[in-house]
Order: structure tokens, then sequence, then C-alpha cells
């Protein structure tokens, strides 16, 4: 009878034991992915040549109606590219001058197509604008919260970007920046038949170019229809082409940025960082994946590595809006009003400042007050 006893005894026991095993693995996994993060830096490994193009200088050029000279210097550009694919990132920082969506310039871009109509310049900022546009139109919600009047507008701004891209592919077909444009406008409508055209048609003319592959890269992602796989796949097929554009490494971290990003926009910015650690193992150093690991840092209050991060992504490439704002709220947040002012002065000369940078900027022009702007978390 004793024996019949101590056997559900022993059953008892070790399922106790196991239940306990179990919870202190739960445990021990727990601390493992809520344990502060950390990030190892090298010495930044800079590819690009330094950056001659400057968007508050092109963005002044064009208030002015100084054409030929525009004509002039982005043409300098874009033999620059011709002869080296690493000059590709300068060209395109001078293009995407004109996202700048002031409804002031609307008319001086008409007026720079009409007067230099062979100009492969002037129409391919005509279509950088008029896809900046596109994209404001259509807003950042989701499908269901847009009207279809917004999708109307976002329709009739893209087919008109798409012609004056074509324009200048006509005058120009090695024009990277012009193919980029077409597909960008092609993944908001969702055509897919028209992205793969014109990547064919862009990558056939200008091989080497990591603007047009980027656009495709984030026409893959999950959100857009396509996949992580098929973005891996992506930048595997691109290496082909890395020993005559190195860049092309980055390729392969931009899944674990979009990752990055979403684990970022549910609040998990430990899960976040880690994803850009990756991104940054796999693709390299580039602008994208420390930017948001910055402002990841920032959120988490680890000002420190937030800093070094948003000033490298600053440095591989110089006046991004998401950088810059990340830069300005950190700022704020180290207390640093002049530095906060500085930023968001440089943003306003070629993108509109959005809501929350003017609260920002409003602080920065009256801290000698004390008084704290509103600052939510995730606002950067």
């Amino acid at each position: 009878m004793g024996e019949e006893e101590s056997q559900p005894r022993r059953k008892r026991t070790t399922l106790l034991w196991k239940i306990l095993g179990a919870t202190v693995a739960s445990l021990i996994v727990l601390q493992m992915v809520n344990r502060p993060v950390t990030s190892v830096r090298g010495p930044l490994k800079v590819l690009t040549p330094p950056f001659t193009a400057d968007k508050s200088e092109i963005i002044q050029e064009l208030r002015d109606r100084k054409f030929q000279a525009l004509d002039a210097q982005l043409n300098s550009y874009q033999k620059g590219f011709e002869k080296n694919a690493l000059e590709e990132g300068n060209l395109a920082l001078a293009f995407d001058a004109f996202g700048f969506t002031d409804t002031s310039l609307n008319s001086i871009l008409n007026e720079w197509v009409k007067s230099e109509p062979d100009s492969y310049p002037a129409h391919l900022a005509r279509a950088k604008y008029l896809l900046a546009l596109g994209w404001q139109a259509r807003g950042d919600q989701d499908t269901d919260k847009t009207s279809d009047q917004q999708f109307s507008e976002m329709k009739r701004l893209f087919g008109e970007s798409a012609n004056e891209a074509v324009a200048a592919i006509k005058l120009n077909p090695k024009a990277s920046i012009a193919y980029a444009a077409i597909i960008d406008a092609a993944k908001g409508v969702s055509d897919r038949k028209t992205m793969d055209v014109v990547y064919a048609a862009g990558i056939r003319n200008v091989p080497l170019s990591l603007s047009i592959k980027t656009t495709v890269m984030s026409a893959l992602k999950p959100r857009w229809g396509g996949s992580y796989e098929a973005m891996s796949k992506f930048a595997e097929d691109a290496q082909k082409y890395i020993q005559q554009n190195p860049r092309l490494e980055s390729l392969k971290g931009f899944a674990d940025v979009d990752k990055a990003d979403i684990a970022s926009s549910y609040g998990d910015r430990n899960k976040a960082i880690r994803y850009y650690n990756q991104a940054l193992v796999e693709g390299g150093d580039f602008a994208v994946a420390y930017s948001g690991r910055g402002s990841a840092y920032d959120e988490i209050h680890r000002f420190d590595d937030a800093l070094e991060d948003l000033t490298r992504a600053n440095r591989l490439r110089p006046q991004e809006p998401f950088t810059l704002k990340a830069l300005a709220y950190l700022y704020v947040h180290v207390n640093r009003p002049k530095d906060a002012l500085a930023v968001i002065q440089g943003y306003q000369q070629f993108a509109v400042l959005p809501p929350d940078l003017v609260t920002l900027e409003r602080w920065a022009q009256n801290s000698d007050t004390g008084a704290a702007p509103v600052v939510k978390t995730g606002g950067n």
C-alpha cells in the first residue's frame, strides 16, 4: 500500500520539477530578451567620395531661376556617376532636393521645363517634385483610412511624374534617378508590370545603379506585396556587381532594417536595435540603418549611442530629413536648444517642416525662458 502511495507522489514531484524548470527557463529567456542591448561599432567605412551637392543651394538656385547653372551642375553630377558608380550618392542627393513640396516651386519648375525643353535635369527635377506631391496627397494612413479623392490625386500626380521621368530618360538613357522615380510611382499604384519593365530597362542601361535597386527593394517589402525572401534574393543577385560598386553590399541589410522599423513602430526598441545591428553586420555601414538605430537609441535614453549613430548616418547621407528630424529630437532631449535650432533651420531650407518640428523650433527659440516642449514618446 505504501508503495502504491509513493508512486503518485513521485509523479507529482517530477511534474513539479518539470514546471519549475520550464518556469526558470522562461525567466532566463525573458531576461535575455529584455537585457540592455549593445552595438559594436568599428571605424566608419565611407565608400563614397565627398558629397559636393547641397540641397539648400540647389533650391536657392531654382528660386533665383538660374536654370543654366542648374543644368551644368546636375549634368556634372551625372557625368561623375557615369565615370564612377560611387558618385551616384551625390547625384541622388542633388535630385532629392526637388522633393521639396513647397507649392511656390511648381511654377518655377514648369518655367524651367518650358525654357529648356531639351534639359534632362529640368524634366527629372519636375518628376521628383510631382512624385513627392503624389506621396503627400496619398498621406501616410492605412488604405481604409485614405479617401478615393486622395488616391485619385496621387495617381494623377504619379502619372505626370512618370511622363517627366520618361522624357528625362529619352534625353539621357543613363539617368538612373529617373528610372527609380518611375519604379517608386509604380509601387504606389501597385503596378508590378511597369516596375519590372522599367527595372529591366534601367539595369540594361545603368547596371551599377544603387538608386534603382534600393527603390526596387522598397517595393519588395511585405507591406507592398513582397516578402523578406524576395528581398534577400534580390540583394544576393545584385552582389555580382559588387566589385564595380561596393555600395551594393548594403542591400543585404535592407530586410532587417524593415523588420527593425516594424519593431520600433510597435514600441519594441530593443528588438529594433538588434535588427539594426544585424543589418549593419550584413550590409556594412549604410545610412538608413544608422539613422533608424540612432532614433531607437534616443527613445530608450541611450543618448551617446544615439548621437554617434545619427552623426554617422548624416555623414554617410547628408541632409536626409529623417536623420535631421531624429537629431533635432535628440538635441531637445539632452537640452541643447541651439543645436536643435540649427538642425531645424537647415531642414526647412529643402523640406516642409512637419508640425512637431515647428513645436520644437518654437521651444528652441525661446529656450532662455525655461519653457520645455511637449515631446511624446515615439515622436521621432
